[in-house]
Order: structure tokens, then sequence, then C-alpha cells
């Protein structure tokens, strides 16, 4: 059973009751009680408190194996603070999945909790089996069955990234949501160990640059061990979508190994990633089939997170 949750925003034509139909159809169960609005302030898809509360319903509720959020948009870091987490902390692990504005969710329940969740496809955006694509949506669905527990995504070095391995715990989303929980009780205050993975959407290069420096002057970046880019979407005006002087430039200010892959972000397909899983990037030399090196991420619910240090 998977229940579906307004977490942030209200999509304008809403996509939800096509998509619910998409589900009984492929025979899939679901739970979905839909929110009223909240008549002054139109961003999000409810009332602060009521999100939170049907959040914390979700968690606590038996027979569901995920938590899937509708969209992302606006309003997760609304309910931060409105969240029970002393309550929260005593209830079993539940898989949170979503991407966008849900990164929020994901660092809370990861950094108070210790939580995972899958960076990955929601069902009320127009990303979802988009002209067909159902790849990221089948592989969203196995790892929510259990019938797989991790992933695999092909990776391109940016810059003075040399060959080897890398081992690390997977940590991102939305890079300009995640920039705005720094300083916060949501985000934690050192990421060694750790692979970050950011993608975004509307932001100027010039902004990525000034987030950029945040992580770099709080020290977040200290003991990280990669940092992988995902699809950078309108960037701004007579800028091409991921822009190859943009990641030029990240690479340039990134302290350590940067990566670039197009397999996840605000597009389809959007391949899912294991939020606090243990992750591996790894480069085939075998030359023998290709001229150049092969670089690919694979990261592992199962895998023991005590090896990293």
């Amino acid at each position: 059973m998977i229940r579906i949750l307004r977490t942030s925003s209200r999509e304008k034509e809403d996509l939800l009751p096509g998509r619910l139909d998409w589900f009984k159809a492929n025979g899939m169960e679901v739970r979905y009680d839909d929110l009223t609005p909240d008549p002054q302030w139109a961003y999000a898809a409810a009332p602060a408190s009521d999100r939170a509360k049907a959040l914390t319903n979700a968690l606590a509720e038996t027979g569901t194996k995920a938590i899937l959020c509708a969209r992302g948009g606006y309003g997760a870091s609304d309910i931060l603070h409105l969240l029970p987490w002393d309550r929260i902390k005593k209830l079993p692990e539940k898989m949170l999945v979503g991407f966008s504005d849900v990164s929020a969710l994901h660092a809370a329940f990861y950094t108070l909790c210790g939580w995972r969740g899958i960076h990955g496809p929601m069902p009320a955006t127009q990303l979802w089996n988009k002209d067909g694509e159902t790849r990221d949506i089948g592989s969203l669905l196995e790892l929510i069955d259990g019938n797989k527990v991790g992933g695999s995504m092909g990776l391109a070095p940016v810059g003075s990234a040399t060959a080897g391995n890398v081992s690390g715990v997977l940590f991102g989303g939305c890079y300009s949501v995640l920039t705005n929980l720094i300083g916060t009780p949501y985000l934690p205050r050192s990421l060694k160990g750790h692979i970050l993975f950011f993608e975004d959407l509307d932001e100027h290069p010039a902004r990525l640059m000034r987030h950029w420096n945040q992580w770099l002057q709080s020290g977040l970046l200290d003991g990280v061990k990669a940092v992988v880019i995902g699809n950078l979407l309108k960037l701004g005006q007579n800028i091409p979508d991921n822009a190859p002087f943009v990641v030029t430039e990240w690479a340039k200010r990134c302290p350590v190994p940067l990566f670039k892959s197009e397999a996840f972000g605000h597009l389809s397909p959007n391949f899912p990633l294991g939020f606090g899983s243990l992750a591996d990037i790894t480069c085939n030399l075998d030359t023998s089939k290709s001229s150049k090196p092969n670089w690919s991420l694979k990261w592992n619910f199962k895998k023991d997170l005590q090896s990293i240090s």
C-alpha cells in the first residue's frame, strides 16, 4: 500500500485523479485523502498545520509501505518546525519518496531521525509517465515493493576528477532548497563521508555560484567525498539547459571530485537515488571496448554504512 500525500504545493491543473486511476489500472492500491486549500495562501496545497498533521498521521499509520509525495513546488520547509520530532523518532522508519521541494523533508528526516528515502518521480507532475516513459517509475515501484535495494547510473567526470573508487553516503536533492536549510536543525552540521548530489530548476548561474559560496564558506564540504551534478534546467534567457560552462565553473570551485549525470532532476526520466544509502563511484579502466573510461554511481540500501568515515 502506498500513501500519496500533498506535502508541498498543489498543481494548477489537478493531475491526481488521473494518476490514481493509473495506479489502479496497474494493480496497485493507494491511499489518498485530499486537503482543503488555504484561501489566504495559495502557494501551498493546504495550511501548514494541516499538512504537518497529515504527514505525521501517514508516518504512524499501519499497512503503508511508503509515502509518495504528490509534487514539490513550495511548502515543505513550512512544516518542518511543526512536526512532532520526538514522536516521529520513536516510529518505525518509513520510506518517503519525492524530489524538488521534498528535498527539505528528506534532509530533515535524515538529520533528525537517521531515516533514508528516495529522491524520485512524483505522480502529480507533468513528468510522471511523460510520453509513455516508465523506466524511472518502474525502478521506483520495485524499490517500494522491496524487489530492488539499489540502482545505478552513468557519470562523466568534470575538471580534475581522476580515476579511482569513491564511497560515501548519498545526500542531496534540489540544490536551492537544501541551501536554504544551511544553519537550521534540519541539515547535518557535517557531511563528512558523504557523496552529494544536486539538481535544480530556474536558478541563474550566478545564483548557483552564490549558493556554492555558502556551502564552501560554511565548511559543509569538509570531508565530502565527491559531488554529482544532475540536470540544471532553465538557467536563464539564452542559456541552454545543462550549459557546459556552468558545470565547468562549478568544478573549478569544487574542492573534491565533481561528476555530471543527466539521469536525475526535473525531467523525464528521473531515475531514483537512495537518499542516505551507501554509494560507490567507480571507474572502469577497461579501454578494450571504449577509448574513454566508463564511470558509474551505484547505490544500495543494504550496504553497511558503518564502513563510511
